[in-house]
C-alpha cells in the first residue's frame, strides 16, 4: 500500500511508471530531486555548480525541555549541510532549509531558494530533522525512545543550529562539527530566512511564530498547518484534480473512477476471483484490515499521481491517467485494470495488513527508512490519516479505507497501544488538538511569513490559502504579515523548484508558477533588506 507523507508528503510514496525504481518513503521534494538525478537530468542555471559539504553537529541536545535542575544535557550528533558557494561578505544573509519526513540531502541547483541564494549572496544551511537519515538522538526507535520525536523538540533544534552558525569564529577550526568546519565570514549579524515544504513548511512557519527573533522571514510551501485526524479532504482534492481540465482532468474521468471504485469494492467483497490480474489481491482479503491494505493501494495510485503531478520523469500524470481511462472502449473496471497495468504494473495488488505493520514495528535505524518515525509523528501530533470517508469525491465506494483502520488500528498496532483516540489534545478542556493549540492552526498571527500552496495539491486544504480557493475554510485568520501565494493547477511543493526544472519532460512553468516565483522573490528580498 502507498502512504503519502506530508505531511509528505498521510504518507509519501513517489508514484512511478512500472519501469522506474520505487521509493519507499521520504520527503516529497527530496524524492523528486532524487528522481531527477536518476534521470541524469541537468539544466543550465547559476554559473557556479553547488558543492555543499556534509557535517555532523556534535553539540545537539536530546531533550531541550529536560526539567532536572543542574543536570547536564545529553548530547548527540545531527547532520547538516553548510554551503558557502555564494557568500562573499560578512553578515550576508543565511538561508536555512529545513528537513523532515525522511533523510535529507544537500541543497540542489534545482531549488528556487538556491537561485535566490545566488542572487543575494547567501550562505545556505540545511538541517536534517531528528530521527531521520543520519540524525539519531537515541539508540533505536523503541516507543520509549520516540518520546523525543516532536515538532517542539525539532523547533528547538533549528533555533540551536541558528545560534551555532551565527557564533562560528572566522578562520578558525570549529570542533563541534565533524569534519572540522572553517567558517570564512562573520555571521553574527546575518539575517536568516527559513524555507521548507510540506511538514517542513509547517516548521518554517512555526519557527517564525515561536522563535521570531531567530529569523527575519520564512517561506513555508504547501504547509498543512492544521491537524486533522480524519483527513478525507485529501480524497476530495484528489478527485477535484482528476476532474480539473487545465491539468488534463475531466468530469468523464471522475465519473469513470467513481464507477470503477464501486466495481472494485463489490468484486473484492463478493467475488475476488472475477478481478483482472492487475486488480487481484496478492493475498486473500481476510478482514477489515486487509481490505484497508488492498483498497488503500488502489486509492494510492491516484493520490501519488495528483500529489506529484508533472514533477519529474516517467511519472503518471492526471492527464495520462485520465486519457487511459476515458479512451478505453470497455467497462470502468476494465479501463482501471488496463491503466493499472500500464502505469503501476504488478501481477497483483498488495493486500496484507500484517506486512504493513511489520514494517512499522522495525525499531532499528538504517539511515533511510522513515515510515515508523513519520507515522509516530502523525499519531502523536497531527493525524493526517487519509481516508475515503466523507463525501464529494470518487473514492467513497472504497469502504475499507476507514479512519478505524488508517488511524486507530495502525497506531495501536505499530506502537503497541491499548487504545488510541487521535492526536494529543490540548489543555483547554475541549477537542482542540495540542498542535493546533500550540501553533494556532490556520490562525497565523505573525509577520514576514510567505505561504505558497497549489490548488491541486491534496495538502493545501489544511493550509493557508486565498479566499477564492475551492477548499478555503472560514477558520482561516491571518495577520497582515502573512502572504498566501495560491498557485492554480499545481501539485505539492511546486513553487520550490527552480524555473525550468521540469521543462525537459514537457512541463513548462505555467503563468501561475512564474507569478508565484515573482511574489516569493519579492518577499524574500524584502526580508533580507
Amino acid at each position: 500500500m502507498k502512504f503519502f507523507l506530508a505531511a509528505t508528503c498521510v504518507w509519501t510514496l513517489l508514484i512511478r511508471a512500472k519501469t522506474e525504481a520505487r521509493v519507499n518513503s521520504g520527503h516529497h521534494v527530496q524524492n523528486v530531486l532524487d528522481s531527477l538525478e536518476r534521470a541524469e537530468f541537468s539544466k543550465k542555471t547559476i554559473s557556479t555548480d553547488p558543492d555543499p559539504t556534509e557535517f555532523m553537529y556534535n553539540d545537539a541536545v536530546v531533550d531541550h525541555y529536560a526539567a532536572s535542575l543542574g543536570s547536564t544535557p545529553k548530547k548527540w550528533s545531527q547532520r547538516f549541510y553548510y554551503d558557502d558557494t555564494f557568500i562573499k561578505a560578512d553578515n550576508s544573509p543565511v538561508f536555512l532549509y529545513i528537513g523532515g519526513e525522511g533523510a535529507q540531502g544537500p541543497m540542489s541547483d534545482r531549488m528556487f531558494m538556491y537561485e535566490l541564494a545566488s542572487e543575494v549572496g547567501a550562505l545556505v544551511v540545511t538541517l536534517e530533522h531528528r530521527y531521520y537519515g543520519k540524525s539519531f538522538p537515541v539508540d533505536n526507535m523503541s516507543v520509549e525512545n520516540l518520546k523525543f520525536l516532536t515538532s517542539e523538540q525539532a523547533q528547538a533544534d533549528l533555533a540551536r543550529m541558528i545560534d551555532f552558525v551565527a557564533a562560528l569564529p572566522v578562520g578558525e577550526v570549529e570542533l563541534k562539527a565533524q569534519p572540522a568546519l572553517v567558517n570564512k565570514f562573520d555571521l553574527s549579524a546575518s539575517r536568516w530566512v527559513a524555507f521548507g515544504g510540506s511538514y517542513p513548511g509547517n516548521m518554517a512557519t512555526w519557527l517564525k511564530l515561536k522563535y521570531p527573533s531567530k529569523v527575519v522571514g520564512t517561506v513555508g510551501s504547501s504547509a498543512p498547518v492544521k491537524a486533522d485526524y480524519n483527513y478525507f479532504k485529501y480524497a476530495q482534492v484528489t478527485g477535484y484534480a482528476m476532474s480539473y481540465p487545465p491539468i488534463g482532468g475531466s468530469q468523464q474521468c471522475y465519473d469513470i473512477i467513481e464507477a470503477a471504485m464501486t466495481s472494485v469494492h463489490d468484486a473484492v467483497t463478493n467475488n475476488p476471483d472475477s478481478l483482472p490480474p492487475s486488480l487481484s489481491p496478492c493475498a486473500p482479503v481476510k478482514g477489515a484490515e486487509d481490505m484497508y491494505a488492498y483498497e488503500s493501494e488502489i486509492f494510492g495510485w491516484f493520490q501519488g499521481t495528483v500529489q506529484y503531478n508533472m514533477q519529474g520523469p516517467s511519472i503518471a500524470t492526471v492527464a495520462s491517467l485520465c486519457s487511459a481511462l476515458t479512451s478505453a472502449s470497455s467497462t470502468p473496471i476494465e479501463a482501471l485494470a488496463s491503466m493499472a497495468d500500464d502505469y503501476f504494473g504488478g501481477s497483483c495488488v498488495p493486500s496484507s495488513w500484517s506486512d504493513l505493520i511489520d514494517e512499522l514495528r522495525v525499531e532499528e535505524f538504517d539511515g533511510s527508512s522513515a515510515m515508523r518515525q513519520w507515522i509516530y509523528q502523525s499519531c502523536n501530533e497531527f493525524g493526517y490519516f487519509q481516508t475515503t470517508e466523507g463525501s464529494d469525491h470518487p473514492f467513497v465506494p472504497l469502504k475499507g479505507v476507514t479512519l478505524n483502520a488508517a488511524g486507530k488500528k495502525m497506531c495501536e498496532a505499530a506502537y503497541s497501544l491499548d487504545a488510541y483516540a487521535g492526536p494529543r489534545k490540548g489543555g483547554g478542556g475541549d477537542e482542540t488538538y495540542a498542535s493546533d493549540e500550540h501553533y494556532g492552526a490556520r490562525d497565523i498571527q505573525g509577520t514576514n511569513i510567505t505561504m505558497p500552496n497549489g490548488s491541486c495539491d491534496p495538502w493545501h486544504s489544511l493550509g493557508v490559502i486565498s479566499e477564492e480557493g475551492k477548499f478555503y475554510d472560514e477558520d482561516q485568520n491571518t495577520a497582515e504579515g502573512i502572504v498566501p501565494v495560491f498557485i492554480d493547477g499545481t501539485a505539492h511543493c511546486r513553487d520550490m523548484y527552480a524555473p525550468g526544472t521540469f521543462a525537459a519532460f514537457g512541463y513548462n512553468d505555467t503563468d501561475a508558477v512564474v507569478a508565484a516565483h515573482a511574489t516569493i522573490r519579492e518577499q524574500v528580498l524584502s526580508y533580507v533588506g
